[in-house]
């Protein structure tokens, strides 16, 4: 689900400071992506309704602003390069670690040259993890957001979904997803809340909900769905839904929609001659890239082979 995007120009950003950001931005957007000096050099997530955004940088300039945004919860990851100090904090954030960049914005100060990339939860999505795990209320003022982070478990799930940015196609299910693995990271190790002891059964999801939930992915398979949808489906939050959804059935609703997307590809590749790239379009992948690469990772075979063996028959 794409939101109204706004094209990214010269007299936006000057060719000054961070690299040039080539992409394009939208009411989205975080604020955080603002300064009057730098853009990043790329985004992800940024014109779309996604839980989770990136943007990554490489800074040019020795200081920087960034404003802030009460709308989403920041992790900077330094991710090659010299130190970077936040505001006037003596320590530093060296390559490997994170800084969480403040709700009200901040100013950084940069060893040159360094490359870091900024992860964007939601800070509702945040609340409603609370919620779902501690029946508690998340207040902006309940998050401890410190500078040269190095906890571990934090880290691991940052570093991970940095990685994961890099290698997958960022479909909107694949944001959702990562997104609620930081959202519930970032509660349990740097919010207040973190020493209740948390809830531990979600219960399983009523077989009639299994069934909307199904018959919503069959008759939406040709769109980028989301976690959002497939839980309002089952009538649940997003992520009481994934939790129960995986628990329940073995697999993650992502891999379940992969999974439905290939079959209906199957079908179309056996019984009509349409195009590769048109049969992803109509089982949903963003990509022709997309389609191929899932369909061999799940049937080890690429889908012009799958064509030719049934076919041929």
């Amino acid at each position: 689900m794409q939101g109204k995007k706004r094209t990214v120009s010269l007299e936006d950003h000057p060719r000054e400071g961070l690299e040039f950001c080539a992409g394009s931005v939208s009411s989205e957007a975080p604020r955080y992506m603002e300064s009057t000096v730098a853009a990043p050099f790329r985004t992800i997530g940024a014109g779309f309704v996604s839980s989770l955004k990136a943007s990554f940088w490489r800074s040019t300039v020795e200081e920087a602003d960034q404003v802030g945004d009460l709308g989403f919860v920041s992790l900077a990851l330094n991710t090659g390069g010299g130190r970077v100090w936040r505001n006037s904090e003596r320590v530093p954030t060296g390559v490997g670690a994170m800084a969480m960049q403040p709700f009200e914005g901040a100013r950084w100060r940069f060893e040159l040259p360094v490359t870091f990339t900024h992860l964007y939860v939601p800070f509702k999505l945040l609340s409603d993890v609370t919620e779902c795990l501690f029946d508690r209320e998340l207040r902006h003022s309940e998050l401890v957001m410190p500078a040269g982070i190095r906890d571990e478990r934090l880290c691991a799930a940052a570093h991970s979904v940095h990685t994961s940015l890099l290698t997958v196609e960022p479909t909107n299910l694949v944001l959702d997803s990562m997104g609620l693995i930081l959202a519930e990271t970032l509660v349990r190790r740097i919010s207040l809340h973190a020493d209740r002891r948390s809830r531990v059964a979600f219960g399983k999801i009523p077989a009639y909900r299994v069934a909307r939930v199904v018959d919503y992915v069959e008759a939406n398979i040709d769109c980028d769905l989301s976690m959002d949808a497939l839980a309002q489906a089952a009538a649940m939050s997003p992520f009481h839904f994934a939790r129960s959804f995986k628990k329940m059935t073995g697999i993650s609703p992502h891999n379940y929609v992969l999974s439905r997307r290939v079959r209906h590809a199957q079908a179309l590749l056996k019984t009509t001659q349409q195009g590769i790239a048109d049969v992803a379009a109509s089982c949903g992948f963003s990509n022709q890239a997309h389609l191929s690469n899932t369909f061999k990772s799940l049937l080890g075979v690429t889908p012009g082979a799958y064509r030719r063996s049934v076919q041929s028959r």
